[in-house]
């Protein structure tokens, strides 16, 4: 390869690299902008104790699965 050709082939990965520079820009601001949407959303969020799983009524007894009759 020539010197010419060289020059031709990095002004071409700089043109490339230049417009993945941009992308990458482009797709950091996106993903800033839905990270301020969720936890803008997210204000209403309730800090748990652990202890909230299900609702009282997983916990009742269903006479329809009894087997045996007691």
């Amino acid at each position: 390869m020539d010197k010419e050709m060289y020059k031709v082939m990095i002004a071409d990965l700089m043109r490339k690299e230049s417009k993945l520079k941009q992308q990458v820009l482009e797709l950091t601001m996106e993903n800033a902008e839905l990270k301020d949407i969720v936890l803008d959303n997210g204000g209403d969020y309730t800090e748990t104790d652990g202890y909230e799983v299900g609702s009282p009524s997983d916990y009742e007894e269903d006479k329809q699965l009894k087997l045996f009759n007691d």
